[in-house]
């Protein structure tokens, strides 16, 4: 929803509310729409709960459902609006995504400001108790951050060339580990021949490793890529700074030989940079060449 409502922001538009109520956001098979969820906690200012888990794929996430949907609990879940991604459903682990979340990290509970924010993320074992004391930092918690978030897009708007005003935005999100919403101030800056170069190659490898963390593995290596193509030849630093963001998702990836290939090229493009002290970092933890 915050990165929606950039994108409208900064085309000078107006971002439209929804209407749907909290236990509407399933259709009949059991496709979440995460989107209205969130506009209707924004119009009730009530924060998000969202349980992610797979139905029978453990004990542990059939209990955490559990809790959500048992009859005793329904003045705290009145509290927050209860959303409930059932990964065994396709589209809604592609929703989920967003949230950097395995098959092995369920279940995932995570809760949202009204505008967005990611307040708190848990993964197993998910208990009442927890929930419980999740659901009462987040009303506590939710309006101060949400009013720091809204004066920080403000400042964005206000001046569409400010380029630090959007990377303040930007890490201002991605301390919240809300990187999906951070790729549009990330991208305007990266993108933008007007800003200083310095500011472009740090905007440009946090939007590749944005991409990463939601789960975009293309999108986040043609943004790597795309920086050492435009950058490359005038700035050691994004030769770095792309080796290193292209090393780190082969690392994921298991790919590494190639992982180690790339650190080593952006250690050898800028020495002194801090990609190239992250890349040396990075391939002391790959496994030995050959395992």
């Amino acid at each position: 929803m915050i990165a929606i409502a950039l994108a409208i922001l900064l085309a000078g538009c107006q971002p439209q509310s929804g209407h749907s109520e909290p236990h509407a956001m399933a259709n009949n098979a059991g496709v979440v729409d995460l989107d209205a969820a969130m506009a209707r906690a924004l119009e009730t200012q009530r924060p998000v709960l969202v349980l992610i888990a797979e139905s029978g794929h453990s004990a542990a996430d059939d209990n955490a459902r559990a809790i959500l949907q048992d009859a005793t609990f329904k003045g705290p879940r009145d509290r927050v609006t209860p959303v409930f991604l059932d990964l065994g459903i396709s589209r809604n682990r592609a929703t989920a995504a967003r949230f950097h979340v395995t098959d092995t990290d369920t279940p995932m509970l995570v809760c949202l400001s009204p505008n967005g924010l990611i307040l708190s993320r848990d993964e197993k074992p998910i208990t009442r108790n927890l929930v419980l004391k999740r659901i009462d930092e987040a009303v506590q918690t939710a309006p101060e951050l949400d009013a720091r978030l809204v004066m920080l897009e403000e400042t964005v708007v206000s001046d569409a060339n400010d380029a630090t005003a959007k990377l303040i935005l930007a890490y201002f999100l991605i301390a919240r580990q809300n990187e999906r919403e951070a790729i549009v101030p990330l991208a305007a800056v990266a993108h933008s021949d007007a800003a200083a170069r310095t500011d472009r190659v740090q905007a440009w490898v946090s939007l590749a490793r944005a991409h990463f963390w939601i789960g975009e593995p293309e999108k986040g290596r043609h943004e790597a890529k795309n920086l050492i193509t435009t950058l490359g030849q005038q700035s050691p630093d994004a030769l770095a700074g792309g080796n290193y963001a292209l090393g780190l998702q082969d690392a994921t990836a298991k790919r590494f030989t190639l992982a180690r290939r790339e650190f080593e090229d952006a250690i050898a493009a800028a020495p002194q940079s801090a990609y190239a002290k992250q890349a040396a970092d990075a391939i002391f933890k790959l496994p030995a060449e050959g395992k």
